[in-house]
């Protein structure tokens, strides 16, 4: 397949670019500065652009596949970077007949929000409202606009990340009326090659994602 990636120079994205290229998919990443790109293959086309200029976006999505987006504010502060990326993104792909979008977001955003503070007291009611508030405010206005597109999407919303080695599964929830106990972190690594899959279905079935990739279809939202 042929895969936009946004975000590749950041720590989430260098591991799914990874298991992209290990894939044999073509991938074209956007990236704000094209030399702080270190890496090099013969299925990767790097371009300088900023995904909240809609032009700079226009211009990559023509002929691509599939869109994978691990985007994300590093402070929390008032901002609207993923409201802007995820509006070009949506009219972008429209424009293009790009159908599918992998969207890597966090637990407690948009629909999340209840769950997450059910099953985590701690994370739900005190971290994210004292100390993730602006960031949370335009990442669930992102997802609004995604989730109202008409695009196939899927939405990941892990835990908090460490640089931990990849071990182990990966449980995903798709089911807001459960209260289980979350982990309050989660290995970037275990985590990057769940973002994606070349299987897309209408029906969502699996509750667990015991391999390496996660199977998802139109409306998918993914709590890791």
């Amino acid at each position: 397949m042929k895969i936009l990636l946004l975000g590749a120079n950041g720590a989430v994205g260098q591991l799914a670019l990874d298991d992209l290229l290990k894939a044999n998919h073509e991938v074209k990443a956007m990236v704000r500065d094209a030399s702080a790109m270190q890496r090099k293959h013969p299925r990767l086309t790097v371009v300088q652009g900023e995904p909240t200029n809609a032009a700079d976006l226009e211009k990559l999505l023509a002929g691509q596949d599939a869109v994978l987006s691990t985007l994300g504010a590093r402070k929390n502060k008032r901002t609207t970077l993923r409201t802007d990326v995820a509006r070009n993104l949506v009219d972008g792909m429209k424009r293009h007949g790009v159908r599918k979008l992998v969207w890597l977001d966090a637990a407690g955003v948009g629909s999340s929000k209840e769950f997450v503070q059910g099953s985590s007291f701690f994370f739900g009611r005190i971290i994210i409202p004292l100390f993730l508030d602006h960031m949370y405010e335009d990442a669930a206005a992102a997802d609004a606009l995604i989730e109202k597109s008409g695009c196939d999407w899927v939405i990941v919303r892990p835990m908090s990340f460490t640089n931990g080695v990849k071990t182990g599964n990966v449980s995903v929830v798709r089911d807001m009326s459960l209260t289980i106990q979350l982990r309050l972190r989660i290995a970037r690594a275990r985590t990057s090659r769940r973002f994606w899959s070349t299987k897309w279905s209408r029906t969502i079935t699996s509750a667990r994602c015991p391999s390496s990739t996660l199977d998802a279809g139109h409306g998918a939202r993914g709590y890791l």
